[in-house]
């Protein structure tokens, strides 16, 4: 699945609004971003995002999406994602998302795989 940036607002996805994030903010020279997936969605509880980031830095994809669900419910998510660039090297994202965001997810950290 290719994704390149998508321009019309009203019929973005979720992951459209992540590719826009990625390409804009291009960290890593990514201009392609192909193959994104959810690894895991869970309640953002900023007291606990350090630990489920050295999770992500161990890169073990499997232990990504056991990251226990056990956060409170808050109107508030973290998404982990991965995703392939033009070079089929693999990214992991973390975005934040609220109900207060309305459609406008922001990306905390990008890490190359």
């Amino acid at each position: 699945m290719k994704k390149n940036l998508p321009t019309n607002s009203k019929s973005l996805s979720f992951n459209d609004y992540v590719t826009r994030s990625i390409l804009l903010s291009n960290s890593f020279y990514i201009i392609e971003i192909n193959n994104i997936e959810s690894l895991k969605t869970i309640f953002f509880v900023k007291e606990s995002y350090a630990l489920i980031e050295e999770v992500i830095k161990k890169r073990n994809i499997e232990d990504i999406r056991l990251i226990p669900e056990t956060q409170p419910r808050t109107g508030e998510y973290l998404d982990i994602m991965m995703f392939e660039d033009q070079n089929k090297k693999r990214y992991i994202v973390t975005v934040y998302d609220s109900n207060g965001l309305e459609q406008d997810p922001q990306i905390i950290n990008l890490y190359s795989f």
